[in-house]
């Protein structure tokens, strides 16, 4: 997972796990795109930006993240 602080890691937040700013490639594409953005963390679940800016709501069972 992506810490605070790290360098991929864009805005800082209160969570010490959190992947907010962090980039991640999703299990499963969407619509062809699987790469994208977390710009929430729900605990369970990450809200992900997708490049066509999509925005989906996954598990976070099923995306990878890049720390």
């Amino acid at each position: 997972a992506c810490l605070v602080g790290s360098e991929m890691c864009k805005e800082t937040v209160d969570i010490e796990n959190s992947a907010v700013g962090c980039f991640c490639t999703l299990l499963e594409d969407w619509r062809g795109y699987s790469d994208g953005e977390i710009v929430a963390d729900y605990g369970m679940e990450y809200m992900v930006k997708l490049p066509s800016g999509q925005v989906l709501t996954v598990n976070r069972d099923d995306v990878i993240v890049f720390d």
